[in-house]
């Protein structure tokens, strides 16, 4: 138990203090939009998640809690095109962890997963018509 606590207080804090969320009207084609954003504590899991498409991350989601139940934690969204959350407190902010991967249920194709951690401290994350992106909110 010691090496665990030892182990995760060696990983970086998630320099994301705030996020928001703004919907383009026409984002999934005209459809709701399943988000999850994903606390990873292990390093070598990281890795696997920010090379795994979306849709292979909602598909496959219960089965990597079943193989890594304490590697990671997430926080789930449902969006509608054209809404608009506005800035709160990110749930993970200040938290340690390997990183933090965005991934988006996107109906086309594409990888449409995006890396939170490393700021900016005040993220909006833009889900566009048919891809994400983070950048500083105003």
């Amino acid at each position: 138990m010691l090496g665990l606590a030892a182990c995760s207080s060696a990983l970086p804090k998630v320099q994301v203090d705030t996020l928001a969320i703004s919907v383009s009207d026409q984002a999934n084609i005209d459809t709701p939009l399943a988000i999850d954003v994903v606390l990873v504590h292990n390093p070598q899991l990281l890795e696997a998640l920010l090379n795994l498409p979306s849709a292979k991350w909602f598909s496959q989601r219960d089965q990597w809690r079943r193989d890594h139940p304490d590697d990671f934690t997430v926080v789930s969204y449902e969006v509608v095109p054209g809404q608009q959350i506005p800035s709160a407190p990110f749930a993970f902010g200040g938290k340690r962890g390997a990183g933090v991967v965005v991934f988006a249920n996107y109906q086309t194709l594409g990888a449409h997963r995006v890396r939170l951690d490393t700021g900016p401290p005040k993220a909006l994350l833009q889900l566009g018509d048919q891809d994400l992106s983070v950048q500083a909110a105003r």
